[in-house]
């Protein structure tokens, strides 16, 4: 399938290329995308949530001064509104303001907002009975709303709506709501839902795509040529906002630098074509260790490469690198055939461990000084081996201080 003039076969490790051969009907991207894109969705409808629930809770508290002061303190519509129903609008607009609003509010909106909502059909209900038929309004507005102004997700929306007509009709029943006002009332609600529904589900789909296009095109833009894994510049950015995710959830983040040991002898020996193809089979052993949603494997500059791996306990950050330099000794890159001259050993790695649990006042910066300071450590014992520096290290970190052996003698090329 053609994307623009990109063929999307021809990215078949790109999850965002996956879901556009898949298409959106489904409505639901694969776990580690669809936590992408709610991220992304919050944020572009984070303004008129926040207005929509600060009107909701003017909305509850008018609802609740009229009930009490129509039917008194005591009144079960009264105690309710009281209880539940402004508490639950003053709840979702805590949560749209809040600092924790991308954490929080796709986890409990969809209940609070059916509550909150199911609450309002029945006072409609129990209004219609008693002849305020202007009520309708109101509550076909809001019906609207649930798609476009709470935030909710299609699939969530959806069940909002039809919970806001299972609670007015078993509240006009229960009324015992004139016949005929009871079908003209539930048929303009539920064709009021049912446009809105339509409407909104082209508009959440043409969101997805949009989504999925612009993801593949920064992909492909932060992309290096040669290796086919992400660039130094869309790993910095990846690193800020993974840096930021465990500074607010507060979890560690480990830094792998990977260096190609005496890549430069074996460049000039063999040549540049043997080179790059040493440097290839290196990037796709580096791009195996980083298969979870926020870790990442780049081509950091000529032959190193750095692995962010978050939330991984030390000892599996350790077990990692590790592995990740017996697979690359595992590969037997020697000289390529017919190659001529001197010494013919095998490419190896050195990796630098850095572990760090990100605090205010602290940078991604310094992570990546201290997994560098280890991967020199590394060189100096020998090559083809790890060393690790771990979230002590870090804690008495100079930034911009480099502490490496490489600050006492001049190391061989790498």
């Amino acid at each position: 399938m053609p994307f623009g003039r990109l063929n999307l076969e021809d990215f078949p490790d790109s999850a965002y290329a996956h879901e556009l051969r898949r298409g959106v009907k489904s409505m639901r991207f694969e776990a580690p995308l669809e936590a992408e894109f709610l991220t992304a969705h919050l944020e572009r409808v984070r303004l008129r949530v926040r207005f929509w629930f600060a009107l909701n809770v003017l909305l509850a508290a008018a609802v609740t001064f009229e009930l009490v002061r129509r039917s008194g303190f005591w009144n079960v519509h009264s105690l309710v509104s009281l209880g539940l129903f402004l508490p639950c609008a003053a709840t979702l607009m805590w949560l749209s303001w809040g600092s924790q609003y991308g954490r929080f509010y796709i986890r409990f909106a969809p209940l609070l907002v059916a509550l909150l909502y199911a609450l309002f059909s029945v006072f409609v209900a129990s209004g219609l009975d008693e002849g305020h038929f202007e009520l309708l309004g109101p509550l076909a507005v809001i019906l609207v709303a649930a798609f476009f102004f709470s935030g909710l997700l299609f699939r969530h929306a959806l069940a909002v709506s039809v919970i806001m007509l299972g609670a007015f009709a078993a509240s006009a029943a229960v009324a015992d709501l004139d016949r005929g006002m009871f079908v003209k009332s539930l048929v303009l609600m539920a064709m009021t839902g049912a446009v809105a529904a339509f409407v909104y589900r082209d508009v959440e789909q043409s969101y997805r795509r949009s989504f999925l296009e612009s993801a593949l095109i920064n992909q492909l833009v932060g992309l290096d040529a040669l290796s086919g894994l992400t660039n130094r510049r869309a790993f910095d950015e990846h690193l800020l906002r993974v840096w930021q995710h465990a500074l607010r959830d507060q979890r560690s983040i480990a830094l792998l630098m990977v260096d190609i040991d005496h890549f430069k002898q074996y460049n000039d020996q063999f040549g540049h074509q043997a080179g790059d193809l040493a440097l290839r089979s290196v990037a796709q052993v580096v791009k195996g260790f980083a298969r979870r949603p926020l870790d990442l494997a780049a081509r950091y500059g000529g032959e190193e490469f750095a692995v962010i791996l978050y939330d991984l306990a030390p000892v599996h950050v350790r077990d990692t690198a590790e592995q990740l330099r017996a697979a690359v000794q595992d590969l037997k890159i020697g000289p390529p055939a017919g190659g001529q001259g001197g010494e013919s050993r095998e490419i190896t790695v050195s990796v630098g461990v850095g572990i760090a649990a990100p605090t205010l006042g602290r940078t991604f910066q310094g992570a990546v000084q201290l997994a560098d300071e280890a991967m020199y450590e590394a060189k100096h014992a020998g090559r083809n081996c790890i060393a690790v520096k771990g979230a002590e290290a870090y804690e008495l970190l100079e930034t911009g201080a480099f502490s490496s052996p490489r600050d006492k003698r001049r190391l061989p090329s790498s």
